[in-house]
This record gives C-alpha cells, sequence and structure tokens, in this order.
C-alpha cells in the first residue's frame, strides 16, 4: 500500500461546463467521492454523465468552479501535472477503442507507451500484462490484433489496459455495455478487488443505474446537467427515473 489517499478524492464544486454538440452543459455540479468508494452516476443520455467524468480526467476545463482530484486543483496543473494526473485515473469510455493494426496485448500496455516515466522494465510490463489477462480469463485473444477480435473481448481488454497502471480512480462510462454475463462478473470482481484492497476509488456513468453485479455504494442522479441525491429534486425530470427502472438498491454494496 502507497501514501494515504486524500481525503476527498474527488471534489467538484459549482462546476458549469459549456454546451457539447447541441446537449446542454454540466450546471452547478457540487459532489465529493472517497477513496474505495463506488459511485453511480444515473441519468438519460446526453444529460452530462460523461462530461462529469471527463471533466473528473482532465479532459474537460469548466467553464466556473472548482475540481480538485487527489487533492490538487486541476486548473493549476501544468503539462507534466497533467501528464502525472492521467497516470493515476484510469478511463473506459462506453465509446473506446482497440488500436486495429496493434495486437490485444499491445493495446493492454499502451499506457505505458505515453507515460515515460514508468520505472518498471519490459519484463514487468509484460508481467503485469499477463496477470490482468489472467484474472479477465482473456489470455488466449493477447496475440490477436485488435481489428480481429470480438466486440466483448474489445471492450474486457480496455478494462485491463485502465487498470495496467493501477490508477487510485477509475471512470467507466456504461459498465455493462458489450460485455457477456460472464464477462460482466469477471470485471466486477476485478474492480472490487482494487476498490476493497486499494481503495481505488470507481465513478460509473449509467442510464439506468441497474449495475448488477457491479458494485456501487452510492448514487447521484443526473438531468440536463443537473446533479442531484434525490431524483424528487429534479422537479418534473423525476418521472424519467421509474421505480422499476432505476432502483436504489440494484448493484449495491451488502
Amino acid at each position: 500500500m502507497g501514501s494515504p489517499l486524500p481525503s476527498p478524492l474527488v471534489l467538484l464544486e459549482s462546476v458549469n461546463t459549456a454546451p457539447e454538440r447541441g446537449r446542454p452543459g454540466v450546471e452547478g455540479a457540487s459532489f465529493q467521492v472517497e477513496a474505495g468508494e463506488a459511485l453511480a452516476l444515473v441519468g438519460p443520455n446526453g444529460s452530462g454523465k460523461t462530461t462529469l467524468l471527463r471533466v473528473m480526467a482532465g479532459l474537460v476545463t469548466p467553464t466556473a468552479g472548482r475540481v480538485a482530484v487527489f487533492g490538487r486543483d486541476l486548473s493549476t496543473l501544468d503539462y507534466e501535472g497533467q501528464r502525472a494526473h492521467r497516470t493515476r485515473v484510469g478511463l473506459v469510455f462506453e465509446m473506446g477503442s482497440l488500436l486495429a493494426n496493434r495486437s490485444v496485448r499491445d493495446n493492454i500496455a499502451l499506457p505505458f507507451e505515453y507515460h515515460s516515466a514508468s520505472t518498471l522494465t519490459d519484463a514487468e510490463v509484460d508481467e503485469r500484462v499477463r496477470a490482468l489477462s489472467e484474472e479477465l480469463h482473456m489470455e488466449e485473444g493477447l496475440e490477436r490484433v485488435g481489428a480481429a477480435i470480438h466486440m466483448s473481448l474489445a471492450r474486457v481488454a480496455l478494462y485491463a489496459r485502465a487498470l495496467i497502471l493501477e490508477p487510485d480512480l477509475l471512470l467507466v462510462d456504461e459498465a455493462q455495455s458489450s460485455l457477456s454475463p460472464r464477462q460482466r462478473a469477471r470485471v466486477s470482481a476485478a474492480l472490487e478487488r482494487r476498490r476493497r484492497e486499494r481503495g481505488m476509488a470507481i465513478v460509473y456513468a449509467d442510464h439506468d443505474g441497474a449495475l448488477a453485479p457491479f458494485v456501487t455504494t452510492r448514487r447521484l442522479y443526473v438531468v440536463r446537467g443537473r446533479v442531484s441525491e434525490r431524483a424528487a429534486s429534479l422537479g418534473d425530470d423525476a418521472d424519467l427515473f421509474e421505480p422499476g427502472a432505476v432502483s436504489p438498491r440494484a448493484g449495491a454494496a451488502p
């Protein structure tokens, strides 16, 4: 275990973002995420969930408000600070993809090519890839190129790539997308192991909140760029969350 993680791990205060591609920006988003927490951002498509993930990753700059991750205000980071930040954040976006002409093995190890400050040897990188692929039951697909594998295996490889640097924060868009039930169980077990053993925080963005078997400890509702702890507080938009569709207990931690 490394140095204790700061509290809160992630802090958003009155964050606004600009509209993108016809979708409203985030308005006044304020919440925090602690180490070891698994937070679900639940809301319909286009509500701002993915934008919030991108804000936490440092990929979207707010037009107002403050974002602090790992105890540092993201607006104060220089180029090297941004690179260091991204080594501690794993990203699994719904529309993510592998490099088509590279092997699955190379795709998983790709972050080491972009973060040359790593002190791991090639042999150590290979061992980390091997261990992750074994944990996720994808060893047989490692030598196939990205263009020649099934979408579900590509999705598992995206999780492996997001975990390869052992992040302190994992951001996941539509966790169950393209995964078979067996793959969901294996991936969720891997994430839960890291959450419990290393204190890795996870933030999921999901359209209906039915995330099981992925474990969540808390959820926030996002509609038209607004974030709330209670769907009812969203006024007329509360009816987007039908009682059976977004159960407060679905996928919840015991």
